[in-house]
């Protein structure tokens, strides 16, 4: 992950999928956020220090199908973070072009629970 992109830069991109109503942190993550190896965290927003791996924490309402809000978060959340990743690792000069675009370990893993379903 990269530390130019923030938790609430996150946040913000998530609110913004249509049907999704807000963040709902749940109990797990919030004592997750609490402990100091998070690298970016808001309560309902984890991205994991030293992995690829995001948790996504949110209610949703009833407007659309939760399968599909579901795969629009994860898709959005995907795309940001592994422009962000590429944007860092490009001015670390860490990578080629070639070598990022090939690189599945680093494609980010997006977990999406839906807390409440109104």
């Amino acid at each position: 992950m990269t530390t130019n992109f923030s938790a609430a830069e996150l946040l913000r991109l998530v609110i913004a999928v249509p049907g999704v109503r807000g963040i709902e942190p749940g109990l797990g993550s919030t004592l997750k956020v609490i402990g100091s190896r998070m690298m970016q965290a808001r309560f309902g927003v984890i991205v994991e220090s030293g992995s690829s791996q995001a948790t996504i924490e949110v209610g949703i309402d009833g407007s659309r199908p939760v399968k599909d809000i579901v795969r629009d978060i994860q898709e959005t959340v995907i795309r940001s973070l592994s422009q962000s990743q590429q944007h860092d690792e490009e001015h670390s000069n860490s990578k080629t072009l070639e070598s990022i675009s090939s690189d599945d370990d680093n494609t980010p893993q997006v977990r999406v629970r839906v807390q409440s379903l109104l």
